[in-house]
């Protein structure tokens, strides 16, 4: 099991009975991004007091906070376009790439390569704002989920789903400018990149079986739907998203360089 390779290279031969409880968890999150991905740790921080103003999933969603929140983006992002339209659809699929952009690659990264699983329930994750209203870092209360610590690393990408991302979507999603399926596809780019990154760590056996059980499965393990089914799909030999993620509506905000639509 994958999940294991990183302690067993950081310990040796010691047995794994010791190793599980040899550093608190968010230390050894803390050298396992330092290690393959220190930019992590600018903006996902382990078990330090967050800030005042960071909201958890709870609070950010409210419709209140989330309000307020879509104003500042706006704001900002039609800073020098007020006579032009603002469209929420776009703005929302831009601020939801922020969002699961910053925060997925790290959970994905502690879910697959550290022997215990971190404990990914929204209400131990607070989000600090940046003053343009977007995500701009995360802080963690490090906890093991002691129930998937055995799980397979296919069931621990399934929890996190159920967990963390479908609360999330739907916390955005429930204010009525945009669809689920929209923050889904953008959110399924995110992690069939980073699954890409992941590979060398991963091996090529169980980056296969997480991609297939991604994008591939119409059902999670436990035979619930799985919301990121075909959000990419093999086009010209290679993977590419199904659908456009509307950013190029926005003012100076130009097309991805793997935008599913033709120039406009």
């Amino acid at each position: 099991m994958s999940t294991v390779r990183y302690q067993s290279a950081e310990y040796g031969s010691h047995p794994l009975i010791f190793l599980q409880s040899h550093r608190p968890l968010a230390g050894s999150l803390r050298a396992l991004f330092s290690e393959h991905r220190a930019y992590f740790l600018d903006t996902i921080r382990l078990n330090e007091a967050a800030p005042a103003g960071c909201m958890t999933l709870a609070q950010w969603s409210q419709p209140e906070n989330f309000s307020r929140l879509n104003t500042l983006y706006s704001d900002f992002i039609y800073r020098e376009h007020g006579e032009q339209p603002r469209e929420n659809k776009p703005l929302q699929s831009l601020w939801a790439q922020w969002y699961f952009g910053l925060v997925l690659p790290p959970l994905m990264m502690a879910l697959l390569l550290e022997n215990r699983a971190l404990d990914c329930s929204p209400e131990h994750i607070h989000v600090e704002f940046h003053e343009t209203g977007r995500a701009a870092a995360f802080w963690i209360d490090v906890q093991e989920d002691e129930e998937a610590r055995y799980l397979s690393p296919r069931r621990r990408m399934d929890r996190l789903i159920q967990q963390f991302l479908i609360p999330a979507v739907e916390g955005i999603e429930r204010h009525g400018d945009i669809n689920g399926k929209l923050i889904w596809s953008n959110s399924g780019f995110a992690v069939h990149w980073f699954l890409g990154e992941l590979a060398p760590l991963l091996g090529a056996g169980l980056h296969a079986e997480l991609e297939h059980a991604f994008f591939f499965s119409r059902s999670l393990s436990d035979g619930s739907d799985n919301p990121f089914y075909r959000t990419m799909l093999p086009r010209d030999g290679e993977m590419q998203r199904r659908t456009c993620c509307q950013r190029y509506r926005l003012p100076a905000v130009q097309q991805c360089g793997n935008c599913t639509l033709k120039p406009v």
